[in-house]
């Protein structure tokens, strides 16, 4: 008679041949004492998942009742800390540029009414007015009035740029600076607000009194007359520059002129992103020199055309001046005064 015997398997821990159990789970063999003590293993890493979610369930209540404590919305609160600080920065730069045009201009307000008190003091003493006179310092009263409490020079105002969320502010400072230097057949009328070409024709410059190192300031010329060649320069020049009628082409100005010739660090450029000059008479052309941001940016008021040019401040070093530039006979140009003059 045959007879047959089962094979023992070994237990998978101790390896000796005495498996009896067979896990489900592993798929591995244990003797009867490795099998409880397997088992227990089982149980403490249930008592462990166990655990897990009970304190996963736990953080999901406390959520529940407090969901701003969740870490997105902690995300969100350190946008909005980050972003009140830039806020809190930007405002405290307005503030000091604010500060500082509203000083120049309390200085050329103060200035202005002087010289009114002066003449009204005279008038007085002397007993020398009349009722034309009392209507014409009434007016001027009033003016100052106005232009103290809401100044022509000084405005608000909010970046256009709409990728950004909060648009930031600038200080606006209409500068009253005037044309002082000349180079060239060329004449400076009425205080310095009038340029005037000679009878000749050539290159011929003039430059600003004033130095603009930080800020941004804004300047607006009309040009009263002009001649069928149509060439006006609208530019600047560091201060340390040399005075030559031909300052619109060295190697340190940066602008605008006729024929569609965009200077950069006095190189030509034609239609330079996109500029055409379309000059006629009569015409405004506001500049705008942000020293800030070192730029500049160049407005036709009748075109509504606005151009912008990037300024290397290693080649065209601070402080700037205004520069303009004329080429025909008898070509005008005015600096529109943005300020109470007497």
């Amino acid at each position: 008679m045959a007879s047959s015997t089962v094979a023992k398997l070994p237990c998978v821990t101790c390896e000796k041949a005495a498996g009896v159990f067979t896990c489900r789970g592993c798929i591995k063999d244990f003797c009867t004492r490795h099998a409880t003590e397997h088992r227990q293993m089982l149980n403490q890493q249930m008592e462990e998942v166990t655990l897990c979610h009970d304190q996963l369930r736990q953080s999901f209540d406390e959520q529940a009742k407090e969901p701003r404590q969740h870490p997105l919305m902690q995300k969100i609160d350190e946008w909005e800390r980050n972003s009140i600080e830039k806020i809190r920065q930007v405002a405290d730069d307005a503030r000091k540029q604010l500060l500082n045009a509203i000083g120049k201009y309390t200085n050329k307000m103060t200035e202005v009414l002087g010289n009114l008190t002066q003449k009204l003091t005279k008038a007085r003493d002397d007993d020398d007015f009349v009722e034309t006179d009392l209507k014409d310092w009434t007016d001027k009263l009033n003016k100052i009035k106005n232009d103290w409490t809401a100044p022509q020079t000084i405005n608000i105002q909010q970046d256009a740029n709409e990728v950004s969320f909060i648009r930031k502010i600038t200080i606006n400072d209409w500068s009253d600076d005037c044309l002082e230097q000349s180079a060239g057949d060329i004449r400076i009328e009425e205080n310095g607000l009038v340029i005037v070409h000679g009878p000749s024709q050539g290159h011929a410059a003039v430059r600003g009194r004033c130095q603009y190192s930080s800020g941004q300031h804004r300047f607006r010329f009309k040009i009263e007359t002009l001649g069928a060649s149509k060439w006006v320069f609208f530019g600047i020049k560091p201060k340390d520059a040399p005075m030559i009628p031909d300052s619109a082409n060295t190697n340190t100005a940066y602008g605008w002129a006729g024929g569609n010739a965009v200077l950069l660090n006095g190189a030509v450029q034609s239609n330079y992103n996109g500029y055409t000059s379309d000059m006629e008479m009569n015409d405004i052309f506001e500049l705008i020199v942000d020293c800030d941001e070192k730029k500049l940016r160049l407005i036709n008021e009748r075109t509504r055309s606005t151009y912008e040019l990037n300024v290397d401040v290693t080649k065209c070093s601070f402080p700037w001046q205004l520069n303009i530039g004329l080429y025909y006979s008898n070509d005008r140009v005015r600096m529109i005064d943005q300020t109470l003059r007497n």
